[in-house]
């Protein structure tokens, strides 16, 4: 018999399949039920680019490039080496600046400002490096130039302080050095300081007096003293010479600049000029210089006996072109039409300098002249031009063609202070005098003395700077300084100087107060401020004074007090007004002086250990 497989039919081959997933599933106890089969967790996706660059440590990039951690690291410390080194020579610059601005006095000052330029230049170099490396190529520069500042800030210009302070024994010390001498057989340093100091002392100490006409303050510390006597020679504003042996100082504004002129005394043997006298400036712009001659020679340059240093400060103008009398032709309706003028129009009744074509067509140049209003009020002068310079309207003005000559300056300041000290070394005696000591002292005058009329009233204020000697811890040293002054013009003000004690003086004119402060003295601030006590101006009748005392010109003195470095001070100062007093009648009463002047100083008394003295002049113009 033959057999034949038999096909697996559908349902068999289900019941296979059925029992294949059962052994691939397993079963459950408990009746072996199946499970459900678990989707498995998707996979991760892969990291990318950025947050492999930044797992890192590093830093992703926008056109998809890695900056590795090592490279990030080098270029923050590049970052903070640039600017580290631009804050450094920003640093260094500032620096700089600030030993420019404490300078010890007006030479070291100019000494120290090229190289704080130049520190600026470097510090603006850095700033604008994209390397450290270059960066700190400046900065160095900037440092360099900084240290060298300081150095020329610290060194002294001026010959006055240098010759204050100079160590006249220095020889003796450096030959006993040579010979390997120590200790107590090195002579101690003597310095002019010492007499310096003293002479200061004494000048501050002395009882102030006012001069004749014209009143003119202080040949010493506090001494309206001998006149200067203002004249005029040759175009020239001289501000003359000093009787006896006072100084005075002449100053000239040409096309070169200043020119300053000194003398001590009457003779021409003690003219100070130099050869080229060093340039100064004071705060607030006073231009000057110091000068420096001899006492027993004039001619310039030449130092043969003791030396003498004087610094002069002026506030002089240049020269202004003179103009002639109105032009005949050049009415209100002449010269309205063709004529062109060239220059800036004020048309508000002020001058105004031009050059003026009176009439274009006749191929004649354009003459330099000013016009000016030829009214009795200025306000109603009025004047326009078109764009062609053309005139098309004109009330009161005329033109005044330019005469080709000039004229100085007639109202100005000339104030300082000097300094002799002789060649010989300080001598003390046995009861503490010198037998050689320094002569110093301060001056101030000015061009035009304002004479104060009795009928001027009311109060004006007058500010300016100060100059001189500052002497204290054994050193002198040049200052400057603010002053103010405070003036009450009017009738006796509640002073009691007449002749009949108790009784107010109707010939008083005033009264002047004021303040030195913000005293900068080698460089360095001078805790404190000395007052100008109450001065009165007086009118020479009936107050006590001696019929040329010039006190009627509006001269001033009174007492100093005060407080400087903890020490407090006393002395006296000096002053006068300065400028036109033409006004008469019923201007008077409102035309106030335009300047003041004069000089002032105070001491420490009985302090021997540590005196502390000061001597100098002013400068001031009216408050506006």
């Amino acid at each position: 018999m033959t057999f034949r497989e038999k096909p697996i039919t559908k349902l068999y081959a289900f019941a296979l399949a059925a029992v294949f997933a059962l052994v691939l599933a397993g079963c459950g106890g408990g009746g072996g039920s199946a499970a459900v089969e678990e989707e498995p967790p998707p996979m991760p996706e892969p990291p990318t680019a950025q947050e492999m660059c930044e797992g890192d440590g590093g830093r992703y990039n926008a056109d998809g490039s890695c900056t590795s951690a090592e490279e990030v690291a080098a270029e923050m410390a590049e970052a903070e080496a640039l600017s580290g080194a631009q804050e450094a020579a920003m640093a260094a610059y500032m620096a700089a600046m600030a030993a420019v601005s404490g300078a010890k006095d007006p030479v070291a000052m100019g000494n120290a400002q090229p190289y704080a330029a130049m520190a600026k230049e470097a510090s603006d170099m850095a700033a604008a490096a994209t390397t450290s490396e270059m960066a700190m190529e400046y900065q160095m520069k900037a440092e360099m130039y900084r240290d060298m500042a300081m150095e020329a800030a610290m060194d002294r210009g001026l010959g006055l302080t240098t010759l204050a302070n100079k160590i006249t024994n220095q020889s003796a010390i450096d030959n006993a050095e040579l010979e390997g001498k120590t200790g107590d057989d090195v002579p101690d340093p003597v310095s002019n300081a010492t007499r310096v100091g003293l002479e200061l002392d004494t000048a501050a100490a002395a009882a102030p007096t006012v001069a004749a006409t014209p009143e003119v303050p202080a040949d010493t510390s506090v001494t309206p003293n001998t006149p200067l006597i203002p004249a005029v020679t040759n175009g020239t504003v001289d501000q003359g010479l000093a009787a006896g042996s006072e100084v005075s100082a002449r100053v000239t504004h040409t096309s070169a600049g200043l020119v300053f002129n000194v003398r001590r005394g009457t003779a021409n043997t003690d003219v100070m000029r130099g050869e080229s006298p060093t340039s100064l400036t004071t705060r607030g712009g006073w231009m000057g210089a110091e000068l420096v001659g001899s006492t027993a020679n004039s001619a310039p340059g030449t130092i043969d006996g003791n030396m003498r240093y004087v610094n002069v400060y002026t506030d002089i103008q240049a020269p202004t072109q003179n103009y002639g009398a109105a032009d005949a032709t050049a009415t209100d309706a002449s010269i309205i039409g063709g004529v062109i003028v060239t220059g800036e129009v004020a048309g508000d009744g002020s001058k105004f300098a031009v050059t003026f074509n009176e009439n274009p067509t006749d191929n004649n140049p354009p003459v330099a002249g000013q016009f000016q209003c030829s009214l009795a009020s200025p306000g109603i002068c009025s004047i326009s031009v078109d764009e062609s310079g053309k005139i098309v309207a004109n009330t009161g003005y005329r033109f005044h063609r330019s005469t080709g000559t000039t004229k100085q300056d007639a109202d100005y300041l000339a104030w300082g202070v000097w300094l002799t000290v002789p060649n010989a070394e300080l001598v003390v005696a046995a009861d503490g005098s010198l037998t050689n000591p320094a002569d110093a002292g301060a001056f101030a005058s000015g061009n035009d003395v304002f004479t104060v009329k009795a009928a001027l009233k009311g109060t004006a204020t007058y500010n300016g700077v100060a100059t001189g000697l500052y002497s204290a811890g054994g050193m002198v040293e040049y200052f400057d300084a603010d002053v103010t002054l405070n003036a009450n013009f009017g009738g006796t003000v509640g002073a009691d100087t007449g002749a009949v004690a108790g009784t107010p003086d109707d010939n008083l004119l005033g009264a002047v107060t004021g303040s030195v402060s913000n005293i900068m003295a080698g460089g360095m601030d001078v805790a404190g401020s000395l007052t100008l006590k109450k001065a009165t101006i007086v009118d020479n009748t009936d107050d006590g004074g001696t019929a040329d005392d010039g006190m009627d010109l509006g001269g001033f003195k009174a007492a100093v007090s005060g407080t400087l470095a903890g020490r407090a001070m006393t002395g006296n100062w000096g002053g006068q007004f300065y400028g036109p007093s033409s006004a008469s009648g019923k201007a008077a009463e409102t035309q106030y002086p335009t300047t003041a002047a004069g000089t002032f100083g105070a001491s420490a008394p009985g302090n021997v250990n540590d005196p502390v003295r000061i001597l100098g002049s002013f400068g001031a113009w009216k408050a506006e």
